[in-house]
């Protein structure tokens, strides 16, 4: 007991360095305990963002028929079935908006946490539809309006051949679906809804007899084992049954940072930057307890009892200061996930973050007290009263008078006395520049792997060749013959500040080639058949098609690519259109693009092609026969134009014979070329343009990189650096602090040979400053190294991987330059808040002082 009230009392007496102790502590806590707290909280906060946004059901069912919903729905681990029934799909047009049709269930749309405005759909002819969708058309002040659009079925016929039914009809809108805008930006994109009652009478003899909805299991995390059953018992594939994508995205990202080399490297740094962070202040601190264990000893305390106190005293000091920490990290992890993540955000405290934060605090703690209180213990008595780190008799003879106030001293004064004891200064600078180095690292490797997404993310960025941006339909919510982009955009596109060319085009990715299974490659079969998407058929009698019609421009920018046979800008008439023929695919299997897709085509050789075309107020397809004019090279699906994944061969068309052929006159995609250093910003201005048309999508050499940004890693990576940002600071103002503290005594005797106030708060800010200018350095050129070594690694890989385009080496200016300013400005500060200590000095007390 009384051992707990000395350490008590000296707490209390010293209450500058005890408040020093608990700051460094609660700083290097703050620092790994934050780290833990965001990532887990980030993505916890991810998943319950994707619940709130799409639903927390477990799985999803889709294409199922009514006898096998029904034994899904007897499955023992389900704890509830939500299901509609799948009708066709409807499009707008005008504009080519599609929807998935659905007969109205409440609860289904409730369970998609669907916001609902309006009524529910009571007879033939009203419609509940999704009001983003309805604001894609451009129509306003919906709700008991009329509206036309076409019923849509693609489907396959009884000989596996795929087929269009189309009808139209006038629904009235009764109810509105609404979701907010931050759903329609997953990664995994989305499918817009509309609902109609079951008795409604629709206009199209093939209507889908399918169900689609939502599982929700009793036990979450056999959801997988569950899965693989459903799989083998009831034969069904994986667009039959799969899991929530957004939870399951957030749940994947969550685990794959958590058992990532990187994270666990990093996790490794961090404990010995917040070990060396704290152990810097309690050295700095605990150092000056020598000659009071001295005073102990010497009025007759065994050294067991002295032990026992250090070790209430660290114990004490671990406890509080470990909270203090916890509570401050606890608070800014919530500050930045909330800023982030908004109404979903959710603070999560492993029990792994408050064990490591704990163990850091007993490392440095006990390591500190123990080598002051052995080092003491050794000592003479009269030799740890004696001990001081202050400056010796010598001190006052050192300068001539003239010296006391001359400018070169005090930089002689700073520098000496930084340096005299060496240890201490080197934990100092190594303490704050592993944070600086921290934080460069963070943000280097941040940069980097958008560097490395951009070459080795996927095909497309470098497949686009001279064509940097590009604005078509979304996949999922558009149909191509109806999506068009109307000359007014286009003529606003072309006048945009960087833009140097914008060339319409037809595109139609829904064709297919009419072909006897014999003379199609088998290794595109192969390719097919690995994909198992829903309507695909056995691939015996057509193929996907993948089709183009290019004016005269954009056909001379592809004549370097035509292997055999000519270009079609001067063709002459003949019996059939003439195109140029893409005849190779990109394998998955075999990485590489010599997969052909006809085998021993030739120019001149008559294809069997099928395309939808709009005629008679009806989409349905018709054949055509076309002529091979040209073969492209390979190489021109991996570097031109940007359809390296498309599983199947691609015809040009001359844009006049295509508006013939198909009678589509309104163009569904534009290229655009931009001057060097505008892809960004124009195409930032494009994506405002288009934000409320027709679903459109911008894509290009850009689309990958804008994929990272939207990801978990890039909102935490903010977080993350705004966190270095402020251990960096709060880092340098405690240790500069702490030396303040440590060096009344000192500060005392400069002021008694006749140093004043405004010199002592020079050195006081050379001082500090140096310590900033020197961590900085050393940031600096560690932050070049990593920035090097992460450059040669990703250029490396890039090339054995067979990419061609490699990283710049770059010198990261930016995050050096921060680490810099932060350090001077906060080493400023650090002075200023600790001037009562120099402004209050007492002289008299201070030389006295024998802490």
């Amino acid at each position: 007991m009384i051992t707990i009230k000395l350490a008590l009392s000296y707490m209390k007496r010293q209450k500058e360095k005890t408040i020093a102790v608990l700051s460094g502590i609660g700083l290097a806590v703050m620092l790994i305990f934050s780290m833990f707290v965001i990532r887990d909280s980030g993505y916890d906060s991810q998943m319950r963002e994707a619940k709130n946004l799409h639903g927390d059901y477990t799985l999803f069912f889709d294409d199922l028929d009514k006898n096998t919903v029904k034994k899904l729905e007897e499955q023992k681990e389900i704890k509830k079935l939500i299901g509609v029934k799948y009708l066709c799909e409807i499009v707008n047009t005008n504009n080519g908006v599609t929807l998935d049709l659905n007969t109205y269930d409440r609860e289904y749309i409730d369970s998609l946490n669907y916001k609902f405005i309006g009524r529910e759909p009571m007879k033939d002819g009203e419609i509940v539809i999704e009001e983003k969708a309805i604001q894609q058309m451009g129509i306003k002040d919906p709700l008991n309006k009329d509206i036309d659009l076409m019923l849509l079925n693609k489907y396959l016929d009884k000989n596996n051949i795929p087929q269009i039914d189309s009808g139209n009809k006038k629904f009235k809108i009764v109810g509105l679906l609404h979701k907010p805008d931050k759903y329609y930006e997953a990664l995994n994109g989305f499918k817009s809804q509309a609902f109609i009652t079951e008795e409604s009478k629709l206009p199209i003899s093939k209507i889908e007899d399918k169900y689609k909805g939502n599982l929700y299991l009793k036990d979450e995390k056999n959801k997988s084992q569950f899965v693989n059953k459903m799989y083998k018992e009831l034969n069904l594939h994986e667009y039959n049954l799969y899991y929530n994508i957004e939870v399951k995205q957030a749940e994947y990202n969550k685990l794959a940072s958590k058992y990532s080399i990187e994270n666990i490297q990093n996790s490794i740094i961090l404990i010995i930057v917040s070990s060396l962070v704290m152990y810097n202040v309690l050295n700095i601190i605990l150092a000056d307890m020598i000659n009071q264990i001295g005073m102990l000893r010497a009025i007759g305390m065994p050294n067991k009892k002295i032990k026992r106190m250090f070790r209430v005293l660290s114990l004490i000091y671990i406890i509080v200061g470990t909270l203090i920490g916890m509570l401050a990290g606890s608070i800014f992890s919530y500050i930045g996930v909330r800023i982030v993540y908004g109404y979903s955000s959710t603070l999560s405290i492993d029990k792994m973050s408050i064990l490591y934060s704990f163990l850091v605090s007993i490392i440095a703690v006990t390591i500190s007290n123990f080598i002051i209180v052995r080092k003491s213990l050794k000592m003479s008595i009269i030799d740890s009263i004696k001990k001081s780190d202050k400056y010796e008799k010598r001190s006052r003879k050192s300068f001539s008078g003239k010296e006391k106030t001359g400018g070169n001293v005090l930089i002689k004064f700073v520098n000496r006395n930084i340096w005299r004891n060496k240890s201490r200064t080197i934990l100092t600078i190594t303490a704050m520049c592993l944070v600086g180095v921290l934080f460069i690292e963070t943000s280097v490797i941040n940069d980097l792997m958008k560097l490395k997404t951009n070459i080795t993310s996927g095909l497309r960025p470098i497949s686009y060749g001279n064509i940097d941006i590009t604005l078509t339909g979304n996949i999922r919510n558009t149909e191509d013959i109806f999506y068009n982009i109307n000359d007014t955009i286009i003529q606003k596109i072309k006048k945009e500040k960087g833009v140097k060319k914008a060339e319409p085009i037809f595109y139609n990715k829904d064709s297919f080639l009419s072909i006897n299974k014999e003379k199609v490659s088998s290794d595109l079969i192969n390719e097919l058949k690995q994909r198992d998407q829903k309507y695909d058929s056995d691939y015996d009698k057509e193929y996907p098609l993948l089709v183009k019609g290019y004016n005269d421009n954009l056909l001379k920018n592809i004549d370097s690519f035509v292997d055999k046979g000519k270009n079609i800008i001067d063709v002459s008439s003949g019996d059939y259109k003439k195109v140029i023929l893409v005849n190779n695919i990109y394998s998955r299997v075999i990485d590489s693009y010599s997969t052909e897709v006809i085998n021993d085509v030739k120019v001149g050789d008559i294809l069997e092609i099928k395309l939808p075309i709009y005629r008679d107020g009806l989409e349905k397809y018709e054949k055509f026969k076309v002529e091979v004019a040209g073969i492209m090279k390979n190489s021109y699906i991996a570097t031109q134009d940007g359809d390296p994944e498309f599983l199947g061969g691609q015809v040009i068309f001359r844009e006049e014979d295509y508006k013939e052929l198909t009678n589509q006159q309104n163009y569904n995609k534009l290229f655009v070329m931009v001057d060097d250093g505008k892809l960004e910003p124009v195409e930032e201005k494009i994506e405002q343009m288009v934000k409320d048309y027709s679903f459109s999508l911008v894509g290009g050499k850009n689309e990958d990189k804008k994929y990272t940004v939207r990801t978990s890693e890039k909102k935490l990576g903010i977080i993350y650096q705004t966190l270095m940002i402020l251990i960096l600071s709060v880092n340098i103002i405690v240790i500069v602090r702490s030396n303040i503290v440590s060096k009344i005594k000192e500060l005392s005797i400069l002021r008694a040979i006749g140093m004043s106030t405004k010199s002592l708060k020079k050195i006081i800010l050379l001082e500090s400053n140096m310590y900033g200018i020197i961590t900085s350095a050393l940031a600096a050129i560690i932050g070049i190294y990593i920035c090097y070594k992460g450059i040669s690694g990703i250029n490396s890989a890039s090339l054995e991987a067979g990419y061609t385009q490699t990283v710049s080496y770059v010198i990261p200016f930016k995050q050096i330059l921060t680490v810099f300013i932060v350090s001077i400005i906060m080493c400023f500060i650090a002075v200023y808040i600790s001037k009562d200590k120099i402004e209050n000095l007492n002289i008299t007390e201070g030389i006295s002082k024998n802490e």
